[in-house]
């Protein structure tokens, strides 16, 4: 029966070969649309989920309640004694990982000289995480202080060779260059990690530095990412009292100074430590802390209902085209009726060829979003593939979305056109209740749908070019920043300034910490977070 149905679909498409291509031309833009939003959204929604131990792993999060006028909220940062902390204290912990983003280095190996970040971690974080290692063991990547692990791609870059294991990179510790031994290569990060490095260290060697060593045994000084994997079945995630006991143990006086100081008069102590599930990382902006964004998910699902929207439209477009082609039909309808087809008979037919034709619409849509993927890509600043391993949900879910079309476009026709009566059919006098109502509704609802989008795109476009061309207060095209991280600013300022004073190309010279336009979150005051400031200079021509 379905192989019957399939034939007189192809036969009946190649009879009305004009309508079937338009059909498919649009049924095709809507999947495509959809599919590049879905695919955008999925990467999203899947941040972190490729780890074999997901379900275990957790950040570890301070959370401050409100108080003295100020409002609740957690951050990242914790001291760089937490970690072994807990392992010891909580049976429950298996394990931990610290990670330590001092920014931008210097590194030279024999190919170049460059600036990178350089991330340090403890060494079980092959054993925590699912970082697969292309060359080199897992087990001993990070045990020697000076090793260091790079990605295929920062291989690729320093050494050129398909395996540098073995090979010397220096990087600049505070004032000195040191050598370091690449002891593996990890596979390439996938891009929907919030974990991400290209060189990674031991953290030993942080800890050996003068600000490490003077943050060992400091629980007042909070500048690392900590993650702890707990046993299979634990609940110490959800037993707020235990980590509040936890953190009272080295935090035993904090209730009664803020009592004193009037800027807290509740019960217990007003800042406590959270774990937060690594799959929530990168969908709770309301976290301070981590190197990649987080996104507010109803972004998200605002972004899926748009490519939805261009969907439907599509089907609406389906449907309209299958009514107004109903009369050149009603003598096939009348004809099957006449020799014993039922009505589901003539309602399988119909939508058989309402599924044929969006699976045709969603091969030509899976082309289009390889077509214009890299667009897409430059637009949203990511590095999405359309990759059914790294994203193994698309797969059904573009499947359903492929039966969910050809059942929405060709429902209605289907039962339409399968209730004509033989005898009307055949003598061309029949009349499809309530078809003018209905397709003139569709019509209007697809305008509609239509001119909604076309105005909100246009004022995206407007507000991206006011974004564009808005006059920033100075002159952009003439400004020049130093970058001088990692140096005396106090000291070498002057000296700077004093160069370039008589240079008449110069119209002036200033400093400050950011650079024009950077944005940085401040501090919470009463956290008392530690970092390193950066220092920037700028040269006005």
């Amino acid at each position: 029966m379905l192989q019957n149905y399939l034939r007189i679909a192809f036969r009946n498409l190649w009879k009305n070969k004009a309508i079937a291509a338009i059909n498919i031309a649009g049924l095709s833009v809507g999947l495509a649309c959809f599919a590049l939003l879905l695919l955008h959204v999925n990467d999203e929604f899947s941040f972190d989920r490729f780890h074999a131990n997901k379900d275990n792993i957790f950040r570890v999060l301070r959370h401050a309640q409100a108080m003295n006028g100020d409002p609740a909220e957690s951050d990242a940062y914790m001291p760089m004694p937490l970690g072994p902390a807990m392992k010891t204290d909580l049976p429950e912990v298996r394990n931990f990982v610290r990670f330590c983003d001092w920014g931008e280095q210097f590194v030279r190996s024999p190919r170049q000289l460059t600036k990178a970040p350089v991330l340090y971690a403890d060494p079980q974080i092959f054993d925590v995480f699912s970082f697969p290692l292309r060359y080199g063991d897992p087990r001993t990547a990070l045990q020697e202080i000076n090793s260091v692990v790079l990605t295929e791609e920062s291989a690729q870059l320093y050494f050129g060779e398909e395996n540098p294991t073995g090979k010397t990179l220096e990087i600049k510790v505070e004032d000195n260059f040191e050598p370091f031994i690449v002891t593996a290569v990890a596979e390439n990060l996938p891009p929907n990690s919030s974990i991400r490095f290209g060189i990674l260290t031991s953290f030993a060697k942080h800890a050996a530095s003068t600000w490490g060593n003077r943050n060992t045994n400091s629980w007042n000084r909070s500048s690392y990412a900590t993650y702890v994997e707990l046993q299979p079945g634990s609940g110490l995630h959800a037993d707020s009292a235990r980590l509040q006991q936890f953190r009272d143990k080295y935090y035993p006086d904090l209730a009664e100074k803020l009592r004193s100081k009037g800027q807290w008069n509740g019960p217990g102590a007003p800042v406590s430590f959270r774990l937060q599930p690594l799959a929530a990382i990168h969908t709770e902006p309301e976290v301070f802390g981590g190197r990649e964004a987080a996104i507010n998910p109803k972004y998200g699902w605002i972004l899926l209902g748009l490519g939805g929207l261009v969907l439907l439209i599509a089907c609406i477009n389906f449907t309209t085209l299958a009514i107004g082609r109903s009369a050149g039909r009603a003598r096939e309808i009348g004809v099957r009726k006449v020799i014993g087809a039922y009505r589901r008979q003539l309602v399988g037919q119909f939508l058989a060829e309402s599924l044929l034709l969006s699976m045709i619409s969603m091969m030509l849509a899976i082309g289009l979003v390889f077509a214009f993927l890299p667009a897409f890509n430059e637009l949203t600043d990511k590095k999405l593939r359309f990759d059914l391993g790294l994203y193994p949900e698309l797969g059904w879910m573009l499947a359903g979305m492929t039966l969910l079309t050809g059942v929405l476009a060709g429902s209605y026709p289907a039962l339409v056109l399968s209730g004509f009566r033989p005898i009307e059919a055949l003598k061309s006098k029949f009349r499809v209740s309530g078809s003018n109502l209905f397709t003139k509704g569709l019509v209007t609802f697809q305008f509609v749908l239509s001119v909604g989008l076309i105005a909100c795109t246009m004022v995206m476009v407007r507000q991206l070019d006011f974004l564009r061309t808005k006059n920033p207060g100075f002159n952009k095209e003439n400004v020049l920043v130093v970058n001088a991280e990692d140096s005396d600013t106090r000291r070498i300022y002057p000296l700077f300034k004093a160069a370039l004073a008589d240079r008449p190309d110069i119209a002036g010279v200033a400093s400050s910490e950011l650079s024009p336009g950077r944005q940085q979150r401040l501090e919470p005051k009463r956290l008392r977070l530690q970092g390193r400031g950066q220092g920037r200079v700028r040269v006005f021509h």
